[in-house]
This record gives C-alpha cells, sequence and structure tokens, in this order.
C-alpha cells in the first residue's frame, strides 16, 4: 500500500518527459531492468526515470514521505541496482549529459551518464580523466567509490578528482557540495558518496592530453597469449614490464580458457604503456621473445578506451566482478591462483568463461592532495576476479571458489592490511574498504549526521 500510496503523490509532480513504468511485461521495463548481471536481480514494484533533476528530487522526497525504499540505477553493472517488490528503482538512464570546461580542465557529469558518452564528450577538447575499463559503467557511482583507472599513473584515483557535487540528503533536500560548502561531506562523497544521498551531478577534474606525451590521448597496447608451460618466463618478463621506470604503464595478467578452446587454460597478458609504438614494442619485447601463441600490438585512443572490452560488458548471465587490494607482486601467489582457476572449471564447466587477473599501475607521479575518504590510493596491485556462469546452481560453487582466490592472493599480508574495493566487494568488513580507524570514524560520524536512519543504506551505521 505504501509503494500505491507513493505513485499516487508522486506522479502529478512530475514532468510529461518522466516515466513510470509498472508493466513487468512492457519492454521499456524490461529494458530499464537489463543488467551487466542477473546474479541478486530482482523486480520492484515500479520504475521511476526521472527526465530532470527536480523529478529525481521530488522521487526521492515522495519515497522518504512514503517510506518506500529505493535503489537508484545508473550503468546497470552493480548489483546493489535492483531491489525487491516492497521498493522502487530510480532509473537515471533519460538524466545524462557531460558539460567540459577544458579553460579550467574541469567536466560536469549528470545522473545517468555512462563511460563511453563521458569519453565521446572530452575528446574534442583534447582532455582526459579517470575511466573504467567498461564503455556502460555508470560514471557517477564509479567516481564515488574510488574509480580504479588506467590512468591512475597520471591523475590518480577517480575519487581524488571530485572537486564538487550535487546530493539530495536524506531530507530531501538538493544540496551543493564542495570545498567552500561543506567540505567535509565533500570528502566522504570522494569514495563513499553513495552512503551519504542520491548524487545527481559530479564535477570532476579533468587533464589535457599532452600530459600523456601526445595530442591525441593514444596510449599503446598489447595482447599476448601464451600456454601455461611458459607460465614462469612469462612472469619474469612481465616483471620487467611492470618495474619499468623508463615508461608508464598499466594492464593485466589473466587466467583465462583460450577464447578458442574454453578447454585450454592460458596466460593472457595485456600491457599498456603510454609510449610510441616504437617504445612500446621495445617495453613489450620481452613478452615477444618467449614466442607467444598470438600476439598483437596496436594504439588506442581515449575515446575508444575501452572499444576492445566490450564483450565483456555483456548483459545478463550470472557474472560477479570483485576486486581486492595486493601489497605487490608475487608469482607463488600467482601460481597457486592458476591452480585454483584450473579447479573452478574442471567442477564447474558452466564458469569456464571465468577470468582471474592481476591488475597493476606504475606508480602515480602527479601531485596528490588526497582530500578524500577513499583511503586506497597508494595500492598499485589489484586482483580483480571475474566469475562468470548460467547455472543457478552454481552460485554456492563459484561463490567459495571466489573467495579461495582472495585469499590465496593475500597469503603472506597481515589482515590489517587488506583492501577490498567498495565498489565491488560491499560485503567484505569496512576496515578492509576504507583504511585507518580514523577514517572509518570519520565516516560514521559523517553518516550520523547526514542520513541518521539509513535512508540510502545501512552502511556505516
Amino acid at each position: 500500500m505504501a509503494c500505491v500510496a507513493f505513485l499516487s503523490s508522486l506522479l502529478p509532480k512530475l514532468s510529461p518527459e518522466s516515466k513510470v513504468l509498472r508493466d513487468t511485461e512492457s519492454s521499456d521495463f524490461q529494458s530499464s531492468m537489463r543488467r551487466w548481471s542477473n546474479h541478486k536481480l530482482k523486480v520492484p514494484f515500479a520504475i521511476v526515470q526521472p527526465a530532470n533533476e527536480n523529478d529525481i528530487v521530488h522521487t526521492v522526497r515522495e519515497a522518504i514521505s512514503a517510506s518506500v525504499p529505493f535503489v537508484t540505477a545508473s550503468g546497470g553493472h552493480s548489483q546493489w541496482s535492483s531491489i525487491d517488490q516492497n521498493g522502487i528503482i530510480i532509473d537515471l538512464s533519460r538524466y545524462k549529459g557531460v558539460s567540459v570546461d577544458a579553460d579550467n580542465n574541469l567536466a560536469t557529469v549528470r545522473g545517468g551518464t555512462r563511460m563511453k558518452e563521458f569519453q565521446i564528450a572530452l575528446h574534442p577538447h583534447k582532455q582526459f580523466a579517470a575511466v573504467a575499463n567498461g564503455n556502460t559503467v555508470g560514471v557517477i557511482p564509479y567516481y564515488l567509490g574510488g574509480g580504479i583507472s588506467t590512468y591512475t599513473p597520471f591523475i590518480g584515483y577517480g575519487s581524488e578528482n571530485i572537486v564538487a557535487a550535487k546530493l539530495i540528503n536524506s531530507n530531501g533536500e538538493l544540496v551543493e557540495v564542495s570545498e567552500r560548502q561543506d567540505p567535509e561531506l565533500l570528502w566522504g562523497v570522494c569514495g563513499a558518496g553513495q552512503f551519504f544521498g542520491l548524487v545527481t551531478e559530479l564535477t570532476i577534474r579533468t587533464k589535457p592530453y599532452s600530459l600523456l606525451g601526445n595530442e591525441d590521448g593514444q596510449r599503446m597496447c598489447g595482447t599476448y597469449i601464451f600456454p601455461m608451460q611458459s607460465f614462469d618466463l612469462v612472469c619474469v618478463a612481465l616483471e620487467t614490464i611492470m618495474n619499468s621506470t623508463e615508461y608508464i604503464s598499466s594492464g593485466h595478467i589473466m587466467i583465462v580458457q583460450a577464447p578458442a578452446d574454453l578447454k585450454q587454460q592460458v596466460l593472457l597478458v595485456a600491457p599498456q604503456a603510454f609510449c610510441s609504438a616504437t617504445e612500446a614494442a621495445k617495453l613489450f619485447q620481452p613478452l615477444v621473445d618467449l614466442s607467444p601463441v598470438q600476439q598483437m600490438l596496436f594504439p588506442s585512443t581515449f575515446d575508444k578506451h575501452s572499444d576492445h572490452l566490450d564483450w565483456v560488458c555483456a548483459e545478463g548471465d550470472f557474472k560477479r566482478f570483485s576486486q581486492v587490494g595486493l601489497t605487490g607482486w608475487s608469482t607463488g601467489n600467482f601460481k597457486r591462483l592458476a591452480e585454483l582457476h584450473s579447479e573452478l572449471v574442471e567442477n564447474c564447466t558452466d564458469a569456464a568463461r571465468s577470468g582471474y587477473t592481476v591488475e597493476w599501475h606504475s606508480p602515480c607521479r602527479a601531485k596528490r592532495e588526497l582530500k578524500c575518504s577513499f583511503g586506497n590510493e597508494n595500492v598499485e596491485y589489484w586482483l580483480n576476479v571475474l566469475s562468470w556462469y548460467t547455472d543457478a546452481a552454481n552460485h554456492k560453487f563459484v561463490d567459495m571458489m571466489e573467495h579461495k582466490a582472495e585469499a590465496v592472493m593475500r597469503e603472506g599480508t597481515e589482515e590489517e592490511a587488506f583492501v577490498s574495493y567498495t565498489n565491488t566487494n560491499r560485503e567484505d568488513p569496512i576496515e578492509y574498504r576504507y583504511k585507518g580507524t580514523s577514517t572509518v570514524s570519520r565516516l560514521e560520524s559523517l553518516k550520523k549526521r547526514v542520513d541518521p536512519t539509513g535512508i540510502f543504506t545501512g552502511e556505516l551505521l
């Protein structure tokens, strides 16, 4: 009954351009419900698609007034973007856009803007920013929770580059947050913003392409596939690239089943470097010398940053992506990770598309002010676990293997140094996600001030 009363009160307040979806069989409803993963997907009482900021404010106010739970959907990659029949989804896909102020190295991003749209908007201005490795990821939630990026060596993580936000608080008020207006809340937004309100807009710091060493926003990407017999040699060669101080690099070393043969486990190494093709060929030469089964070296510009990874953005099936920070590279731990991946596929062929990956970045060279709650700015290695399967009966086993993978890569690390990425691992202890008792206490105090009853989430209460 609360949801019915909520809609009756809300509908007269919405602009004609907004939509409210109730018919679960309609194409609009089903389109809005499409997610990167069907894991933990729930069907709401209704979906509200506000067309402007005022409509978002009205929706939140009426939901709070009627005590109707709600969640926000932006890019559709978050497992927290759906809710059951007792609540509603606020789908921001009709409220999007990017305004670029290249003279001041700033960009303002609205609501449901996705990563590819952000890149395309910045490209004509020869500006870049922290972006994810998926074209369909929502820009705002990505920045709020940290923003791990290929461009971290130049500008730090995404959350470090938020300079202002517009946020609907637990009173249903739209407030502007900046260094001048509630700097403490801005600090919290920069790393934990999803826990304090509904963020309708972010102003983000950008940088000119010239910082990358060219005027096209270009970097060189490599793809090298090796049989597992080359494991030790590949790790030695890769360490040479990871430890290079001559060139700025980032990339992934993945344990996957061969793209052409899901029965064969291989190493897929995907390094990226900000240099010329000739310099990249020199940097990646240790991998080429090992005679990979398949190799490729190609340029990619900022506006096409993730185009070659579009296959990972496929909607549907059961997928989970988790990330934990590592204190450094360990060939021994990585070898055990490969054994776990074999165990996963051997016991669950349905999960053959899953991949266990270590991601690295060169240390950040930018001057960092670190006025953010993210707290994991100096993590340069991450374990990325992509679980991908189709049978719900495999949930328990796949999740168990994921936790085993995390434990293996944390071997030799004291628990107090464990790092989990809040955008993907929100079930982990808060102390893993925000480092330091002072940071956690500060976040909890801020939560009690701005959302004391947990309108947006019970986190930090």
